[in-house]
This record gives C-alpha cells, sequence and structure tokens, in this order.
C-alpha cells in the first residue's frame, strides 16, 4: 500500500523530507493512541503525566534515530556509544508500564524503518488486546493497600471498628494485636481500596469514635517488580 509513497528512496537509506515528516507524524500518532489507551485503562487513578509524555516523545526519537542510523554502520556505533554514556536511573515498578513504554519504542521503530502497515496494525492490535483485557476479570482497577493503626481499651468498640473496616474494604486482614498499658490496646489492621478516596471517609470516621485514639493510616506499596 504504501510501496509507491516510496518509491525512489531505498530501503535504510536517507529519507527524503517528505518520508521523514510522515514517518515522525505516523509514530506520534499511533504513540499517542498507546499513550492515551494507558491512561483510560491505567486501573490507578492517578498516573503519571510525565510518564504519559515519555511514551509519546519517546517514539519520536526512536523514530528519528532508525531514520538518521539507515544502513550506516559507523553511524549506528557512534548512536549506541552516545546513548551509553546516558545513565537511566528511573525505576519502573508496574510491568505493565514496562509494556506500554516498549510499545511506544515499537512504534517508533517501525515508523522509522518505513514498516507503516507494521506500525499500523501492530497499534491496532495492542490497543484492542489492552481494552480489551481491561473489561475482562483480570483488568479493571488496582487495589491500595493500606495499613490502619489505631488504640482503645474498649473491646465492643473496636469490634464494631473491625466490622466496618469489612465493610469497606475489598479485603481485610488483622495485623497485630499489642498491648501498650493495662488499660489500652493498640490494633493494626492491613485493608485493600478498589478507590482511594474512601481511606478519607475510615479516617474520618475513626476520629470521631469516642474510645479510639492515635488514629493512623499508612498507605503501602504492592510490589510488582519484574
Amino acid at each position: 500500500m504504501f510501496d509507491k509513497f516510496l518509491e525512489g528512496n531505498q530501503y535504510y537509506d536517507y529519507p527524503s523530507f517528505e518520508v521523514a515528516i510522515f514517518s515522525l507524524l505516523l509514530a506520534l500518532v499511533l504513540s499517542t493512541s498507546i499513550a492515551y489507551i494507558y491512561r483510560f485503562t491505567n486501573g490507578d487513578e492517578f498516573y503519571s503525566k510525565s510518564f504519559f509524555q515519555a511514551m509519546v516523545l519517546s517514539a519520536l526519537v526512536t523514530s528519528m534515530i532508525m531514520m538518521a542510523v539507515g544502513n550506516n554502520l559507523a553511524v549506528g556505533f557512534g548512536i549506541i556509544g552516545a546513548v551509553a554514556i546516558i545513565r537511566f536511573r528511573t525505576n519502573i515498578q508496574n510491568p505493565r508500564n514496562v509494556i506500554f513504554i516498549f510499545a511506544a519504542l515499537s512504534v517508533g521503530i517501525a515508523s522509522g524503518v518505513y514498516g507503516y502497515a507494521v506500525a499500523i496494525a501492530g497499534t491496532i492490535i495492542f490497543c484492542t488486546t489492552a481494552l480489551l483485557l481491561y473489561w475482562s476479570p483480570a483488568g479493571g482497577k488496582m487495589s491500595h493497600k493500606f495499613e490502619v493503626i489505631c488504640q482503645s481499651s474498649d473491646h465492643e468498640l473496636i469490634q464494631e471498628v473491625k466490622a466496618y473496616l469489612m465493610a469497606r474494604s475489598k479485603s481485610f486482614d488483622e495485623l497485630e494485636l499489642r498491648k501498650r498499658t493495662e488499660l489500652n490496646n493498640r490494633y493494626e489492621y492491613l485493608i485493600f481500596l478498589e478507590d482511594e478516596a474512601h481511606i478519607l471517609e475510615i479516617f474520618e470516621y475513626l476520629q470521631s469514635l469516642e474510645g479510639i485514639s492515635d488514629v493512623r493510616i499508612i498507605k503501602k506499596p504492592i510490589p510488582e517488580q519484574l
């Protein structure tokens, strides 16, 4: 389909200005589509805007590099040496984020070597699969993990607190009971919430109870490293 458009340009040779502009614009459109699919299917209510921008910009940079290298081996080694100087210290904890950044890079590579059909077809299949997974039982919003700590000497009130936490949380676990004084005990619970905003309501509820003191809520990371 793109053979006529590429007529007169050898593969992996320096492209004409028109072909270069088309390749970069295609990489921009496709990577932006991938970035918006990431934002829509992101289980977390909050997402990193810098990561969103990185997906879009990385495709453009990759496409430029592939077109600049062409079939010149010396240029390729020069770029490898230049990139090796840069130290990347960003720790991407979520494996899903790694896949999306690779998808954006792949779009840039495919566009940079004039594999337009591969870039378009790959983006369509990738985005469709991401949407299907989001709507499947394996998708949806991610859970938020919190540790709830409080002190009380009223056993019946603590049972009421436990029942409230179990009703409001997706998952509930009693971690530890520590006897602080003769009349006061420290209780620790682990809860999982689908909506992070609900934790404020839980905190306000615990603060309003007479007989409950030293209320603390700590957000715990959910390990997802590769």
